[in-house]
């Protein structure tokens, strides 16, 4: 169906975290320079905070004006009972923006508290939602409920994997409105010129060291203690020596997550071979999982990007369990003995050749395509996306 004359369809696409910045980004890219849209960027969540400088920063440098700001009040408090709060300053806050900015379309990623607050607002507010990364599973975090809830709310699903589409199927959404298109986060690989490993390391303030380690490591909001989880994966990087260079991520703004920094920064303090970045951006962050030897914590980009690069990742814990994975990546329980042996093992891991299961790189032009089909469905009327029917599985 022709799309009928109208203005630019008016999207509004949310951002919250450095990580999902950098997996919007290509998509945002593609959307803003085809005529048929209109972009409108909010952004939220971890962004806000006051050590993120750097992630509110990479949006203003990749070429994109901030349309709404909602800031959530995240701050050293991180109990279930702030982070509750937040989450609902957050469903208000874009409540109000949404009614300012009148989109046609939500564009949201991910599984986080605060892409369902979005998503909440959006479905309160009448507006159709497109969804990136539904479907997956990550049995070891609550972002895997949430993940689900956003995926019923939402009416257009972008999603990495064929496993990932069976899944949002098996949930009674219909098949016509999930697309396969991979992981955009591999397309941003592609697309940027990343940093030469000595001006990288000179970036970060890291002398290299014989092998380099790049760490990040999160909460898992469903395991009794994260700390001890913690304490484990810091002692094993300890066993490693000072010859090996440790480079630390910040972690999220989970419950938790502070404490988390807490530790890793007091580590940090007393071991000259490490250095921490509470967020590096999208440029480093990838120039550092090529320059680094081996991914270590229980961060998705661990999956999803570092296999691309060639990297191979020691996960610990629970919190992916579930996810797809590349044969790179070395699955250990939260012990210190498992985790130092996997380090070794993958330091002497060749990953040349290795394919990556998220897809060739070209995701956005994929869902670009795809979202103009589920728009031809509705002559051009988003609004048409609201109705949706649960349907049977297996099909009939």
């Amino acid at each position: 169906m022709a799309r009928r004359s109208k203005p630019r369809l008016r999207i509004c696409a949310v951002t919250s975290t450095r990580a999902d910045w950098g997996h919007v980004l290509p998509l945002l890219r593609v959307l803003k320079a085809d005529p048929a849209f209109e972009l409108k960027l909010l952004v939220t969540g971890q962004h806000l905070t006051r050590d993120a400088g750097e992630s509110r920063r990479a949006i203003n440098k990749d070429g994109f004006i901030v349309n709404a700001t909602v800031d959530m009040g995240l701050g050293g408090d991180d109990t279930p009972a702030a982070v509750s709060a937040a989450l609902g300053r957050c469903i208000a806050g874009i409540g109000k923006a949404l009614a300012r900015l009148k989109p046609d379309l939500l564009l949201i990623l991910g599984d986080r508290y605060e892409i369902l607050g979005a998503a909440t607002a959006a479905t309160l507010a009448r507006i159709p939602i497109a969804h990136c990364c539904g479907g997956d599973i990550t049995e070891g975090a609550i972002d895997d409920s949430m993940r689900h809830a956003i995926s019923k709310m939402s009416h257009v699903h972008f999603v990495t994997n064929a496993a990932s589409g069976s899944r949002l199927s098996q949930m009674g959404e219909d098949p016509a409105r999930v697309f396969v298109v991979g992981s955009s986060g591999i397309e941003l690989i592609r697309s940027l010129r990343l940093m030469t490993r000595k001006a990288f390391f000179s970036s970060v303030g890291l002398e290299a060291g014989k092998k380099n380690v790049i760490v990040t490591f999160h909460p898992e909001t469903l395991a009794d203690d994260s700390m001890s989880d913690c304490r484990e994966m810091l002692e094993a990087l300890d066993r490693l020596g000072p010859d090996v260079g440790l480079l630390f991520c910040g972690s999220n703004a989970d419950v938790g997550g502070r404490a988390v920094e807490r530790m890793v920064k007091g580590f940090v303090r007393t071991h000259p071979n490490a250095v921490f970045h509470a967020s590096l951006g999208s440029l480093r962050y990838l120039s550092g999982l090529k320059h680094c030897d081996v991914v270590v914590g229980n961060s998705s980009s661990g999956l999803y990007e570092a296999p691309t690069l060639q990297t191979p990742t020691v996960n610990i814990g629970g919190r992916q369990a579930g996810r797809l994975r590349a044969k790179s990546v070395i699955d250990v329980p939260a012990e210190r003995g498992a985790i130092s042996k996997a380090i070794k093992r993958a330091m002497d891991m060749d990953c040349s050749g290795l394919k990556n299961p998220y897809g060739d790189g070209r995701a956005s032009d994929k869902m670009l395509r795809a979202l103009k089909r589920a728009l031809d469905r509705t002559g051009w009327d988003p609004s048409r996306l609201l109705i949706k029917k649960f349907m049977s599985w297996p099909p009939a």
